[in-house]
């Protein structure tokens, strides 16, 4: 369990954040062109980077929120109770999380593909050649946009 200094300090980061993109909210960003699921993903995108304020100078972050931010993940997650964006994939024991099973099997492959991205390893084939199997159109768009966001800084 999360403290909750540790909660409060992440929501107030999250505030500041959001008072920045009010001042500052005439000045387009790079976010604007990215690819969302839908209007809702690009909402929950850019308040969840307010809440893991290192997403603004981490990409390695900054593309954890990406895949958190899609509706069928965010709404089986708990954020709250997270120090990293993809902390939910795992359970306590180090095991498939209850979050992520719930996700359906195109959703489970772009997690896990993220998640082993950030050097988090399950006993299972890699998330890369499942997904390739059953990730249509938008399942890899969701992908490729998640790895652009990941490699920001070698642009």
């Amino acid at each position: 369990m999360r403290k909750t200094y540790d909660k409060e300090t992440n929501i107030n980061e999250m505030f500041d954040f959001l008072e920045n993109q009010i001042l500052n909210g005439v000045q387009p960003g790079i976010e604007d062109s990215y690819h969302y699921f839908d209007h809702t993903h690009k909402e929950l995108y850019q308040s969840i980077r307010g809440y893991f304020s290192e997403a603004l100078e981490n990409p390695e972050v900054d593309a954890a929120c990406y895949i958190l931010s899609l509706p069928q993940v965010f709404n089986q997650v708990d954020i709250f109770e997270l120090i990293h964006p993809l902390d939910w994939v795992r359970d306590e024991d180090g095991r498939l999380s209850d979050a992520f099973k719930k996700l359906q099997p195109h959703y489970q492959y772009i997690a896990l593909a993220a998640a082993e991205s950030a050097n988090i390893r399950f006993n299972t084939q890699p998330a890369l050649s499942l997904g390739l199997e059953y990730w249509n159109i938008v399942h890899l768009k969701i992908f490729w946009q998640f790895t652009a966001i990941r490699r920001k800084n070698q642009l």
